[in-house]
């Protein structure tokens, strides 16, 4: 009935027949109100039925007119007063509903948040939008904005790489220094930013105007267009306020759509409306449930780490410095190439060996050796829509190192007095180059390298999923992009290969029976005692299945276990469900479909238990019990194979991802490796089974308070983040965001806690015997700590 309600709705949106909209809203009010009467749990369901099914419009759209609004506002308005009739025991409502019937205070609240939203965001996005359209930057020659834009961007990557050591600890490396907030946010007093953000916020900044500027231009773009064509004196991206204003107008409208998509996927609620001391309207948006945006913040966090402390291993070391002898030569032989007085490199006479090209290409192995520790295997194995994933990896690999040849050429030709040297950090490239240099390079056929380095373009239409975390080529004309190092640079290809599923609507969930197979295997082969112990042994206590388990159930219809697993007196259920990582927030909440699946699945599996115990236990392979486990005695576990679940309970439902779930039975250890010259040590060793073998009770806490979280709930605090405001006309608007306070690994280390996970941490300062002991106790090394070690 619900959907049908909804249905009707969007669909007398459209006609804009207010009288139906409102009938059918009314109804859906009554509906899920009669759900609370019966006992059923509510949880924001009307907001978030009516957000996820569109049926409120999003006001940050371009698409979105004043029509919209005063629509939307009429019907929500006219329904709230609609339920203050019903809620008067006053009011004779006996011609539409039942006498004594009041609709739940929950639903209007709400109604009351939509109704919130929708003129926060309106009156924002109209103000945002009339700055864009009348900022003076954005309104000289598209290229020239572009250009601009994409320099700046480069040349503030060149900056910091420049001094990136005044970015790390003066002690330990530990991969995490640039994700703490402690950097001076410019445009709010006593509020800190991380390095990590401030570079995203940049980039997203970035990404909202490349939208708008082809939403202007992208259907007038040039054939082709030459260094010549470029107005210089336009692409002065420093010591140029309105170019700043610009940016600072992009940064304000992505933090209103980052705000905006939170509320609409049910992660934001409003919980104050009014006016602040400097007679702003105010708007505050708490988090709706803290638990879930809690797991989202580990899952980010645990990615950035594991991407950073694999970028510093040890073993990408030889194969960078292979690229590193390389890169210098082809960057002096593309200089080579150009005329004496050229404004941009130009690549069509470079043409390099290829062998000598290849080994440049070492420059990507760490990054290669991140996307094999974050995407599991077989999804680098599929074909997408005609490419497969690891051939779109070796075209990455083909333009990261163009991009690092044009970045050494550059800093050779680039004199940092002279601002009109700085242009020489980008190059335009036509894209017919690509295509036959990376056919030449790696030996693929023509046709199959265009439809390689295509899926790496930002287009210039029909580009509403497009972005500059995935897509760094971003076009100038029909046939050219701009090569840009530090977008080439910060491309992270797992999320890069997420994309490919979602863009193409690649069911992931096709690979959900190796996923459920390598787990099983894993788990077969017992347990590690510590970081070097390289033989498993048998896990105590625990049995598990390896039988099919595939019949006709209690309730008429097939059923099928997955994971069947005992654990002392308790009863393991498990539903292995494939989701693969999500860096969107809409494309989490798609996913979180599967999840929600899972649940099903499980609850019905325990009853399964109870109706269906004799055929379950003559399929299974271990020995399980002659009656069935009671309701109490049963563990359900729906684990997938990302983090941003981890850790959350559903009802009576576990959620978790596989290295989670996997750690506490495979390697129950916790370690911290220190590496030195020539040597590495293992420190803070914690064995996770407290009673030497894991136990069901500890399991289920584990579950809800894993390692591989608990190191980050430690350090990360909820703060009020403010959007920026720029005059009067602007709504002060604050959401909560959970930060970094403190670099957990460093501090585990430091530390030496004795209840976190197993950093990698590089130590780049000998301690010398009278120098303080890195413990922080205060006591000199040799007084403390070198003691301790003897």
């Amino acid at each position: 009935m619900k959907i049908k309600l909804i249905e009707d709705f969007k669909q007398s949106y459209e006609q804009k027949n207010f009288s139906k909209c409102d009938t059918n809203l009314f109804l859906l009010v009554l509906s899920y109100n009669t759900d609370i009467l019966e006992g059923h749990s509510y949880d924001h369901d009307l907001k978030h039925i009516l957000f996820k099914r569109n049926c409120i419009r999003n006001p940050i759209s371009m698409k979105y007119t004043s029509v919209d609004y005063d629509f939307t506002k009429r019907i929500l308005l006219n329904l709230l007063n609609t339920i203050n009739k019903v809620n008067n025991p006053q009011a004779d409502t006996l011609n539409f509903m039942r006498q004594g019937v009041s609709i739940d205070a929950k639903l209007i609240q709400d109604i009351l948040d939509i109704v919130v939203y929708t003129d926060c965001f309106y009156k924002m996005n109209s103000i945002n939008s009339t700055r864009m359209d009348e900022c003076i930057a954005s309104n000289i020659p598209f290229k020239e904005q572009l250009y601009c834009l994409l320099l700046f961007y480069q040349d503030q990557t060149r900056l910091f790489k420049q001094n990136y050591q005044d970015y790390l600890n003066k002690d330990y490396i530990t991969g995490m220094e640039l994700a703490v907030a402690k950097k001076p946010v410019e445009y709010y007093d006593n509020l800190e930013s991380s390095v990590s953000d401030s570079f995203e916020t940049n980039l997203e900044s970035m990404n909202q105007i490349v939208h708008y500027l082809y939403y202007k231009h992208g259907n007038s773009l040039a054939e082709q267009i030459h260094a010549s064509d470029l107005m210089i004196d336009y692409i002065r991206p420093y010591e140029n306020v309105e170019f700043e204003r610009y940016l600072y107008i992009a940064s304000q409208r992505y933090l209103l759509c980052r705000i905006e998509e939170g509320i609409r996927y049910g992660y934001y609620k409003h919980v104050n409306v009014g006016k602040n001391e400097n007679q702003f309207q105010r708007y505050a948006f708490s988090y709706e449930n803290e638990e879930k945006s809690k797991a989202r913040s580990f899952g980010l966090y645990r990615r950035e780490y594991q991407i950073r402390s694999h970028a510093m291993l040890p073993s990408n070391q030889e194969a960078l410095s292979i690229a590193n002898v390389a890169l210098p030569i082809l960057a002096n032989e593309l200089i080579s190439t150009q005329d004496a007085d050229f404004l941009l490199f130009d690549f069509s006479d470079f043409h390099p060996d290829i062998k000598l090209f290849q080994q440049a290409e070492n420059i990507s192995v760490p990054k290669e050796s991140i996307v094999k520790s974050l995407t599991k295997e077989y999804y680098l194995e599929c074909k997408v829509k005609g490419v497969t994933i690891r051939d779109l990896l070796c075209a990455y690999k083909f333009l990261e190192t163009l991009s690092e040849i044009l970045f050494s050429a550059s800093t050779k030709i680039v004199s940092t007095d002279k601002q009109n040297t700085y242009i020489k950090e980008l190059c335009l490239i036509d894209t017919s180059y690509l295509f036959t240099e990376l056919s030449r390079i790696h030996s693929f056929d023509i046709d199959y390298s265009e439809k390689l380095i295509m899926r790496f373009v930002f287009h210039e239409t029909q580009n509403r999923d497009d972005d500059l975390f995935a897509q760094p080529l971003v076009k100038i004309s029909k046939t050219q992009i701009v090569l840009c190092h530090a977008l080439l640079d910060q491309v992270n290809l797992d999320r890069f290969i997420e994309r490919q599923f979602i863009r193409y609507k690649k069911n992931v969930s096709e690979v959900g029976h190796i996923f459920e197979k390598k787990f099983i295997e894993i788990l077969t082969k017992g347990y590690r005692e510590g970081y070097f112990d390289l033989k498993p042994k048998t896990i105590p206590n625990f049995s598990l299945n390896t039988n099919k388990i595939e019949f006709d159930a209690f309730d008429g219809r097939q059923i099928e276990f997955d994971l069947v697993a005992v654990l002392g007196d308790f009863l393991i259920l498990t539903e292995l469900k494939a989701v693969m990582t999500s860096y969107d927030i809409s494309d989490l909440e798609t996913r979180k479909q599967n999840v929600k699946d899972a649940i099903k699945q499980l609850q019905r599996r325990a009853e399964s238990v109870k109706y269906d115990w004799k055929k379950i236990r003559e399929l299974c392979s271990i020995e399980l019990p002659s009656l069935p486990y009671d309701q109490n005695h049963i563990i359900l576990i729906a684990c997938t194979d990302a983090y941003d679940f981890t850790p959350l309970k559903y009802e009576n439902v576990f959620i978790t991802d596989d290295s989670t779930y996997l750690k506490y039975f495979t390697n129950p250890y916790i370690d911290a490796i220190s590496f030195e010259p020539n040597n590495a040590t293992r420190q803070n060793i914690r064995k996770i089974w407290g009673k030497g073998y894991p136990d069901a009770n500890e399991f289920m806490e584990y579950l809800m308070n894993p390692t591989t979280t608990q190191i980050y709930s430690k350090f990360i605090q909820k703060k009020w983040i403010p959007i920026p405001v720029m005059d009067e006309k602007d709504c002060a608007i604050f959401c909560e965001e959970y930060q970094l306070t403190e670099d957990p690994i460093r501090a585990t280390f430091l530390n030496k806690r004795q209840d976190d996970t197993a950093p990698f941490i590089r130590t780049t300062k000998k301690i010398y015997p009278n120098d303080p002991c890195p413990c922080g106790s205060g006591k000199k090394y040799k007084h403390c700590c070198k003691n301790k070690e003897k």
